[in-house]
């Protein structure tokens, strides 16, 4: 994907990967499946020549855990007192 400065001339081009989150015997599950999501995305600055790395992690600081399906995400996430709280 690429996109692009107010200006109209392109900003980021965006590049990911994806895969079935299994290895061996392990997996995570999406129901009765293993998940199947993105694992990694780079994202270069046309501009700057500068790249960010995004990585997919289980867990983060604050407790933080990667979840699929789970309906509780948006009141937990999304919601305008859920930003407020996670924003202190």
């Amino acid at each position: 994907m690429v996109s692009f400065d107010r200006r109209g001339e392109a900003f980021r081009s965006f590049d990911g990967a994806f895969a079935l989150y299994e290895s061996g015997n392990q997996r995570v599950m999406d129901g009765q499946h293993p998940l199947w999501s993105w694992g990694h995305v780079h994202a270069f600055d046309l501009q700057s020549g500068r790249m960010t790395r995004l990585e997919q992690v289980r867990t983060i600081a604050g407790g933080h855990q990667s979840s699929a399906n789970d309906p509780q995400i948006y009141d937990r996430y999304l919601t305008r007192s859920a930003l407020m709280r996670l924003g202190k």
